[in-house]
């Protein structure tokens, strides 16, 4: 084998070694290469040496690699085959084994905090539950509420009505229906004395009968309607309407004064002997 042969044959592999290798056989130094190849002296160290995180892109490195194999007669096409193999040998992942705490699971931030805010929470609302059970929940009074004053809106004067008709204390003097099943007091209604009489329709007849004393009374219309069914009391009034010919049984005639449609007229005497008054109310409210 030749010097030269085995002069090549013992130039390294990678391509920094192999273009030190190089300038040295050639009698160069770093400074004169730097300035044949317009470069700094540190990036032909860092070409030498395969340090290639100071020399920018690969792009780049592949131009500076290029431009001195050309300058020491290397085969660029082996100088940049080299560097590439490196380069894929560089960019493998090395794998590191991990520390015992780095295996550890991320457990976070403690959540002990958290937790005792929970059965904070808890305690606090069992609590306030206990305080309204034993002590219950007080409203804020209106003024003059202590003093028995009615406040606006107030439902004072209707649980009084309750309560006293609940206790039995006279509530009204409507008298209660007594007759037949079939209700007539959508067609009545009780009132106090000075009753204004109504207008009534074409064809009927309106009644208004004050009762001096308590008296039962019966009124029928035209077609034998019941209209009134039901027991005065003293000092109150009724008032019938319905379709003429009216048939009017008084119980107590003598102590019930009668208005037809506003008229007053003057009801015959019942016979001696005798408080029933029966009456007949024509359609232009005469008596009959």
């Amino acid at each position: 084998m030749t010097r030269p042969e085995a002069e090549v044959a013992e130039l390294p592999t990678d391509p920094g070694p192999r273009l030190e290798r190089q300038r040295e056989l050639a009698g160069l130094t770093e400074q004169q290469v730097a300035e044949r190849l317009n470069l700094d002296a540190a990036a032909v160290t860092a070409l030498e040496r395969d340090d290639y995180s100071a020399l920018g892109a690969p792009v780049f490195v592949r131009g500076h690699l290029k431009r001195y194999a050309a300058l020491l007669g290397l085969d660029e096409d082996q100088i940049l085959g080299a560097y590439e193999r490196s380069r894929a040998h560089l960019s493998q992942p090395t794998l590191v084994p991990k520390s015992r705490a780095e295996m550890m699971p991320d457990r976070g931030r403690p959540k002990w905090p958290w937790l005792l805010g929970g059965v904070l929470l808890v305690l606090v609302a069992a609590a306030m539950a206990a305080y309204v059970s034993e002590h219950g929940v007080r409203l804020p009074k209106w003024p003059g509420a202590d003093a028995g004053t009615p406040v606006p809106g107030s439902a004072a004067p209707r649980q009084q009505d309750e309560a006293g008709g609940a206790s039995g204390a006279p509530q009204s003097t409507s008298p209660v229906a007594t007759g037949p099943a079939e209700p007539v007091a959508a067609a009545t209604s009780a009132v106090e004395s000075g009753v204004t009489p109504v207008a009534v329709p074409a064809g009927q007849v309106a009644l208004q009968l004050r009762f001096a004393a308590d008296s039962w009374v019966e009124i029928y219309d035209g077609s034998g309607k019941a209209v009134l069914y039901d027991l005065g009391k003293a000092g109150t009034e009724r008032v019938a309407t319905g379709t003429a010919p009216l048939s009017v049984t008084i119980g107590n005639a003598p102590a019930v004064t009668m208005r037809v449609n506003g008229r007053g007229i003057t009801l015959p005497a019942p016979p001696a002997g005798q408080t029933v008054g029966r009456y007949s109310i024509g359609p232009d409210g005469s008596l009959r």
